[in-house]
C-alpha cells in the first residue's frame, strides 16, 4: 500500500496539471475564435450603418473648445474603464459592469448597452466623422449581440472590452485630428 501512494500522488499531481493546461488552451482558442466573429460583425455592421448615416445627411461639427474636449476624453475613458476594467483580475486583465450586467438574461446586456451608448454621444459631441460613429456603434452592437449568448455572452463580455476599444479610437482620432 505504500508503494502506491507515491504513485497515486504523481497521477492525480499530473492530471491536474494536464487538466489546467488543458483548460487554458481552451480558454486562448475560444478567446481567440470570439474576437475573430466580433471582428467580423464589427465590420458588417459598421457597413451597414455607415450607409445610413450617409443617406440621412447629418452633418456633425467639431467642437473648438480644448477644455470641453479633455473634458469629454476625460468621461469617456473613466466610463470606459468602469464599463470593462473596474475590477482587476490576473488573465482577463479585469471586468467592469459589463460582464457584471452581462449575468443578467438580455436586460443586463441591453442596460449596459444603453451605458455604453454615452461613448458614442461623446464621440459624435466631439466631430468624429461618420465612419468612426458607424464603427463604435458596430462595437456597441456586437457586444450587445455576442454578450446575449447564455454562458458564451458572459465570457464574452469579460474579454472583450468594447468601450475601451471605443475609447481607444476615439482618443486616436482626436490625437491626430489636433488643431496645431
Amino acid at each position: 500500500m505504500r508503494e502506491f501512494l507515491p504513485f497515486l500522488i504523481w497521477a492525480v499531481a499530473i492530471t491536474l496539471v494536464v487538466a489546467l493546461l488543458g483548460w487554458l488552451a481552451l480558454k486562448w482558442v475560444a478567446v481567440r475564435i470570439a474576437r475573430r466573429v466580433a471582428d467580423l460583425a464589427e465590420r458588417h455592421i459598421a457597413s451597414t450603418v455607415e450607409r445610413g448615416i450617409a443617406r440621412t445627411g447629418v452633418k456633425l461639427s467639431r467642437i473648438p473648445d480644448d477644455d470641453r474636449r479633455e473634458r469629454y476624453l476625460a468621461q469617456i475613458d473613466k466610463l470606459a474603464m468602469l464599463m470593462d476594467r473596474v475590477i482587476p483580475l490576473p488573465i482577463v486583465g479585469g471586468v467592469g459592469l459589463d460582464a457584471v450586467l452581462g449575468l443578467i438574461p438580455v436586460a443586463g446586456d441591453v442596460m449596459s448597452f444603453a451605458i455604453s451608448s454615452f461613448i458614442v454621444i461623446r464621440a459624435a459631441q466631439l466631430g468624429v466623422p461618420e465612419s468612426l460613429i458607424s464603427r463604435l456603434v458596430a462595437i456597441q452592437m456586437t457586444d450587445l449581440l455576442l454578450g446575449a449568448i447564455p454562458v458564451a455572452g458572459d465570457v464574452f463580455d469579460a474579454s472583450y472590452h468594447a468601450d475601451e476599444k471605443s475609447a481607444a479610437l476615439i482618443r486616436a482620432f482626436v490625437n491626430n485630428h489636433r488643431a496645431p
